[in-house]
């Protein structure tokens, strides 16, 4: 609201003094950014140099012969991952057949219980109708010889 007050004039000064000053700001902080992060400089000397050079190359040839038993074990873990898999679908299909067969099973015992039950009356019935027989032949004989 102060800013109304002032004449054109003033005004243009103010402006040109404040476009100045975000140039000023602008430019000496992309100055200021680059200057104050120099990337540091180390010293190594031949013999150092040949022995990094020597163990990369060396670490080239570990990695070079570990990259096929890489690949060799990736697929060994796929195949077993697949093997894997077979075999619990077949455990379960075992599973399954099992109950049924313990079904059967229970239901064959149910049915020898109640054949065995039957025969078991049959058995009872006859030996009631032998005693029966047995005691009324023994009456007829006793009856013929009474008279």
């Amino acid at each position: 609201m102060m800013f109304q007050d002032f004449d054109l004039k003033t005004k243009k000064l103010l402006l040109l003094f404040l476009s100045c000053l975000l140039a000023w700001w602008l430019l000496g902080a992309s100055a200021t950014v680059s200057a104050s992060a120099p990337e540091p400089m180390y010293q190594i000397s031949e013999t150092q140099l040949s022995m990094l050079e020597t163990r990369l190359d060396l670490l080239d040839q570990i990695l070079a012969q570990q990259n096929p038993e890489l690949t060799t074990l990736q697929l060994q873990l796929v195949e077993s991952k697949k093997e894997l898999a077979t075999l619990r679908s077949e455990l379960t299909i075992s599973k399954e057949q099992l109950t049924k067969a313990e079904e059967s099973l229970r239901n064959a015992n149910l049915y020898l219980e109640k054949c065995a039950a039957e025969e078991k009356k049959k058995r009872l019935k006859i030996k009631a109708q032998r005693n029966g027989y047995f005691v009324c032949m023994v009456a007829a004989i006793i009856a013929a010889c009474h008279k």
